[in-house]
């Protein structure tokens, strides 16, 4: 059931905002994409450390105007993240044909070498931010724990969180 609400709230985002006139495909200069070596659709990016707190996610908003995007804050070493990961990936498919992107936000407290052999299984886009962003950033959003979500609509909105929750809200979304 809760999948299935989970669906039916992303697919409402993508066809409601499906009617409003598309903007000009831009391409961003600041963000920075590499391919890690593998097969699976993880794709990883940066954010200048310059970035901080709020405008981490300003900037990620800026590159998915157009789409819907679920933001996912997660840690390596979050076991509950990574059950909820497995949850989403049983709808990530349906969502993803409707046009949602799916972008995991980490920070260095996630060791390097088990974070990127981890994406290697986790389609999407990928963000891991310097010790100074991540701290600053759930500072900023008052996130208390992991997993914690931002759902995004089309003009880059936010459209649900429970960042100062935290935890796989099921349904809510």
């Amino acid at each position: 059931m809760k999948k299935a609400l989970l669906l039916m709230a992303v697919a409402a985002l993508c066809v409601a905002g499906g009617c409003a006139k598309k903007p000009a495909q831009t391409e961003n200069v600041k963000t920075e994409t590499t391919q890690p070596a593998t097969t699976t659709a993880s794709v990883v990016k940066t954010i200048p450390t310059s970035v901080a707190g709020k405008d981490v996610v300003k900037q990620i908003a800026e590159n998915y105007k157009g789409k819907v995007v679920l933001i996912d804050f997660w840690a390596t070493w979050c076991g509950p993240c990574r059950m909820a990961m497995k949850q989403i990936d049983e709808i990530k498919p349906e969502l993803a044909k409707k046009g949602c992107v799916f972008v995991y936000i980490t920070g260095e407290t996630s060791p390097y070498g088990t974070w990127q052999d981890m994406i290697k299984n986790i389609e999407g886009e990928h963000y891991r931010l310097t010790a100074k962003q991540w701290n600053e950033l759930c500072q900023s959003l008052n996130i208390p724990g992991f997993p914690a979500y931002l759902l995004l609509n089309k003009k880059g909105e936010k459209a649900y969180d429970n960042l100062s929750q935290g935890g796989y809200p099921g349904s809510e979304i």
